[in-house]
C-alpha cells in the first residue's frame, strides 16, 4: 500500500518571479459602545487571527508594499488616514512600515471624492426612479474608474516576486480582482471570526434601521 506523503506548505521558491497580494476585508466600523458583547469580542478576535496569519504568509514573502482602501498619500501622512479607519488597521500598516514595506496610495483623491459624493447622493434619493437612474449612471462611471486607478497602483508598484498587503472591503476587492494582471496571486486572509462578525452586523444594522418606536 502507498503511503501518503506529507503536504508541506508552499515556499517562497514556489512562486517563481510572480507578484503577490495578500487581502485582509475592511470591516464595518461602529462606536463600539453599541455593539453587543459577543460581537465586540468578535471583532476583536478577528485581528488576532488576521495577524497570525500575515505572520504565516512570511514564508511565501515579505510585504514590500501595502494598500489601503480611501488613502489618498502616500507614507506617514497616509498612515495617519489608516487611524480613521481602525486601530488595528493602523497597527497592522504601521508595523509593516516600520520593517520597510512602502504605503502607496491607491486612491486618485479626485476621483475617489468624486465617488463618495455621489454614493451620498444615492443614498438620500426616495422618489424619483429618473433621477435615480441618472445618479447611478454618474456613480458606475465614477466607481470603474475608480477600481481601475487602484488596479493601475497596484500593478505600477509590485515589481517580479513582490508581495503587497491590501486592505479594503471584501465588496471592493471583489472588482478590482477581476482587473488586477493576471500575473499577480491573490491570496485572501478571511479567518474564522469574518463570518461571525459579517453576520452580527447584518443583525446590527437591520435592528439600527428599525423606526425608534418599534421594540
Amino acid at each position: 500500500m502507498a503511503k501518503l506523503g506529507k503536504i508541506e506548505k508552499p515556499k517562497i521558491s514556489d512562486f517563481g518571479e510572480s507578484r503577490r497580494l495578500f487581502c485582509i476585508p475592511l470591516i464595518p466600523q461602529v462606536n463600539q459602545k453599541d455593539l453587543a458583547e459577543n460581537l465586540k469580542k468578535s471583532v476583536k478576535e478577528f485581528w488576532v487571527q488576521v495577524a497570525s496569519k500575515i505572520e504565516d504568509l512570511k514564508r511565501i514573502g515579505e510585504v514590500s508594499h501595502v494598500f489601503v482602501e480611501s488613502v489618498t498619500k502616500d507614507g506617514e501622512p497616509g498612515l495617519d488616514m489608516t487611524k480613521h479607519l481602525s486601530e488595528e488597521c493602523y497597527g497592522i500598516v504601521k508595523e509593516k512600515i516600520e520593517k520597510g514595506a512602502k504605503l502607496v496610495a491607491v486612491e486618485n483623491e479626485e476621483i475617489f471624492n468624486e465617488f463618495l459624493e455621489w454614493s451620498l447622493c444615492l443614498s438620500v434619493i426616495r422618489r424619483s426612479q429618473k433621477v435615480l437612474t441618472k445618479v447611478l449612471e454618474f456613480h458606475q462611471d465614477t466607481r470603474d474608474r475608480r477600481n481601475n486607478e487602484i488596479a493601475k497602483k497596484i500593478d505600477e508598484s509590485l515589481k517580479k516576486n513582490d508581495c503587497g498587503l491590501l486592505l479594503m472591503s471584501d465588496e471592493n476587492r471583489m472588482q478590482i480582482q477581476t482587473i488586477l494582471s493576471s500575473d499577480i496571486q491573490v491570496f485572501l486572509i478571511h479567518p474564522p471570526a469574518y463570518n461571525d462578525i459579517m453576520r452580527g452586523f447584518r443583525e446590527f444594522l437591520q435592528k439600527q434601521s428599525q423606526p425608534h418606536h418599534q421594540k
